[in-house]
């Protein structure tokens, strides 16, 4: 009675405490933000990374633009149409954090004047004078310089670049979207397309709102149905999901404290945390119900619960966070981040877990678990049939996993480590619509970034001979590489070209003459201070960039065209030349590069942890590797899933493998310190074998379920990346689950020492 009364007033307190603390990081939680900056996933301490940002730094930002697309039922060049884009352009220019605007409405072309020399700017196109059209509309056709970059080859769209502040706050982008998106509405144009970082990142940040919401409230659905399944009590079902939710407000209350918001990543840490959260406790409670049903006290059931369970459960936990933390190898910091918040979150749930959780009970009447015997009838009568029906076909079973360790060998071998820039939205979703419109109507918008340097100090990137060879480079990039609206001091020469004969498109080339080409660089020389050359041209006329725009093909079609490039390079290009190529684009595709090694690295550091723990629980070789072969197979399966339904290798697939170990390793150490605990009382291998199947395999099948159901969720999502890393870690647990329950028992009973002790 006395350490009744004791237990009871350490577990009030300890509810209190927990009760004081939920509430204050529930207000942290009300005021947790939400990110989504494409160039957190840049690696950080990265030579490619390092050039990026100078070379940012020298010449400007690529992305710091929005592009529309206004398409009229017809030409473009109509009175009615030409007057309404006129209106529409005046109205975006006026708009908040817009620096300017271009369209053919406005961009002129420089003519030199015959008589004198000087130079003046004619407009492309006479919208205001209608009778000037048909002249106006054969020049700009003409003009390659403008075909696919302001104007579509059909002639039927128009495009409007408003360029914004450079790096521009998430919530100064919200300001631009929400003004542009205003300002669009306000015209009736026969169809207008819109797309640009600024108008993406907001796009983005609502839809990780909604699907956060959505995540857990799915869960929570899903996951109360399996409880009211597997503990048919209302006191089994609220206990469990109060602790879990607590779990969670506890880490985002953290994230706020530390002034971490939630990206694209982190919408699946709630649910995460839920459904591994509920593993301690369905464990926990498992055991606890089943001392009761034997009619044990109280308080003895809950000693017992956590004395057998207790260390299990810890191991699991500890599991569950190494392989979440192997994340930290990873050079992106967002996968870094999440790593250590999905592994301190594991933690949180275990310690919350053990102390909510003991807590209610010993201050909660203990359920009345009269006539619900059956249940406990119902698993062990099928659980004890289907053990021995393994033991009847275990060598069936051992020739059928290697049958299909070769089959997942094969699909292993087709994986393909690829990326695209909007690969995470679905094809029918609007934003991805409007995406693979300017990908076929302009030249792409994907950014193409190229810096190129004079190595040689004798020359410098405008000597005639160095111009020529830049122009062979560009026409390689136009007519071989892919790109186009390529701008660089090569444009630039070749529109002073032009005007220096009356802006005939014919003249849009370099003049034959060295004494012509210098006399027209010498012209970009005296300009470079203007806006447009600075950002094409270093000050010490060293170094130049080229910029321009590309198809979004995938990594695995870019690196063939950039290894072309190469060897185009050497055997066309000089030595005095050097070229590399850089940009935001460049960074993600680097990210994935280093994908197969992070993981790898990853996969290895949670084998060796989970050998060593069931190394020294053991003290066997033999044994660690009968318990590691049951938790690569599933990895394997997955990965050889991946191989055959051409599911790629990116930066949100790359991270399921060391999760999927980190959890699905959980079941195999239940089951392994359960038999360790059996023969410990002296049973025989056969007796232990069988004892320990049958007392967790419920506990197992049930926390494998709950943990399929909540990942499950994830398939909701609109995003690609996590739709599948919800159905392949649904579908890694659910195969973790079956090897367990068929191979393990099966390795045990060929390879484990027949006779340890005789009950």
């Amino acid at each position: 009675m006395e350490e009744e009364k004791k237990f009871k007033r350490i577990a009030k307190w300890t509810l209190v405490v927990v009760a004081i603390l939920t509430v204050f990081m529930g207000y942290q939680v009300s005021k947790l933000g939400f990110d989504y900056d494409f160039e957190r996933f840049f690696p950080q301490n990265d030579p490619e990374t390092d050039f990026f940002l100078a070379h940012r730094d020298k010449y400007g930002s690529e992305n710091d633009f929005i592009m529309i697309s206004i398409e009229n039922d017809g030409s473009i060049f109509d009175e009615e149409f030409l007057n309404e884009a006129k209106r529409f352009q005046d109205t975006l220019s006026t708009l908040i954090h817009i620096e300017s605007v271009q369209s053919l409405i406005n961009l002129e072309e420089p003519i030199k004047e015959p008589l004198f020399g000087a130079f003046y700017t004619r407009p492309y196109l006479r919208w205001d004078d209608p009778s000037r059209y048909g002249i106006d509309s054969a020049r700009i056709m003409n003009s390659p310089n403008l075909i696919n970059s302001f104007i579509t080859e059909d002639g039927k769209a128009m495009a409007i670049v408003l360029n914004h502040t450079e790096k521009l706050s998430k919530e100064k982008c919200d300001e631009v979207a929400e003004a542009v998106n205003r300002a669009v509405t306000q015209f009736n144009f026969y169809k207008i397309y819109k797309s640009g970082r600024a108008l993406g990142q907001g796009y983005f940040v609502e839809r990780l709102q909604f699907e956060l919401a959505l995540f857990v409230t799915a869960s929570i659905f899903l996951i109360t149905i399996f409880l009211i399944i597997a503990f048919r009590s209302t006191w089994g079902v609220i206990v469990p999901l109060v602790v879990v939710m607590m779990s969670i407000i506890w880490l985002l209350g953290l994230m706020q404290l530390f002034g971490k918001e939630i990206d694209l990543l982190l919408t699946i840490l709630p649910t995460i945390l839920f459904v591994v959260g509920m593993s301690d406790v369905v464990h926990i409670l498992s055991k606890y119900f089943d001392e009761l049903r034997k009619g044990k006290p109280k308080i003895e059931a809950i000693k017992i619960s956590v004395k057998e369970v207790g260390l299990a459960t810890f191991l699991t936990s500890l599991t569950t966070s190494i392989g979440f933390l192997t994340l930290m190898g990873s050079s992106i910091v967002p996968i870094r981040e999440f790593g250590i918040l999905s592994a301190s979150g594991v933690i949180l749930a275990y310690i919350l877990a053990f102390s909510i959780l003991p807590a209610t009970i010993v201050l909660s009447k203990a359920p009345d678990l009269k006539g619900q015997g059956h249940s406990q009838d119902f698993w062990s009568k099928n659980l004890h049939r289907f053990y021995s029906w393994i033991i009847r076909n275990r060598r069936k079973i051992a020739w059928s996993s290697l049958v299909l360790i070769l089959i997942c060998f094969i699909g292993m071998n087709q994986i393909k480590v690829n990326n695209f820039l909007l690969e995470d939205l679905k094809k029918d979703n609007p934003f991805r619509m409007e995406f693979d419109y300017f990908e076929e109507a302009y030249s792409g918008v994907r950014p193409f970034e190229m810096a190129l340097s004079v190595k040689d100090s004798t020359r410098n990137i405008l000597d005639p001979e160095v111009i020529r060879d830049i122009d062979k480079l560009d026409t390689y990039l136009r007519e071989e590489y892919g790109a186009g609206f390529i701008l660089s001091p090569l444009n630039i020469i070749k529109e002073l070209n032009k005007a220096s004969h009356n802006g005939n498109a014919d003249y849009y080339n370099l003049p034959e003459k060295n004494r012509e080409l210098n006399r027209l660089t010498n012209n970009l020389v005296r300009t470079k201070n203007v806006d447009m050359v600075k950002q094409l041209l270093a000050d010490d006329l060293q170094e130049c960039r080229m910029a321009g725009k590309m198809g979004d093909w995938g990594k695995i079609e870019i690196d063939k065209r950039n290894q072309e490039l190469e060897k185009f390079w050497n055997s066309e290009m000089p030595d005095y030349l050097d070229y590399r190529l850089t940009g935001t684009a460049s960074l993600i595709d680097l990210n994935n590069e280093y994908l197969s090694t992070t993981m790898v690295w990853g996969l290895f550091v949670a084998f060796l942890i989970v050998a060593l723990i069931v190394g020294l629980m053991y003290k066997s070789i033999k044994m660690v590797l009968i318990a590691l072969i049951p938790n690569m197979l599933p990895l394997m399966m997955i990965a050889a899933i991946m191989g055959f339904t051409g599911i790629d290798l990116k930066v949100s697939t790359s991270i399921i493998f060391t999760i999927a170990f980190g959890i699905a390793v959980d079941d195999t150490i239940h089951f392994v310190s359960r038999l360790r605990l059996e023969l410990a009382k002296g049973r025989s291998r056969q007796y232990a074998l069988k004892r320990s199947f049958v007392s967790t395999g419920k506990a197992i099948i049930i926390t494998s379920l709950i943990l399929v159901a909540g990942f499950l969720t994830l398939v909701l999502s609109t995003f690609k990346g996590t739709f599948y890393t919800g159905a392949l870690l649904s579908l890694t647990l659910l195969f973790a689950v079956l090897v367990d329950l068929l191979l393990l028992p099966v390795l045990f009973w060929m390879f484990y020492p027949k006779e340890k002790a005789r009950s």
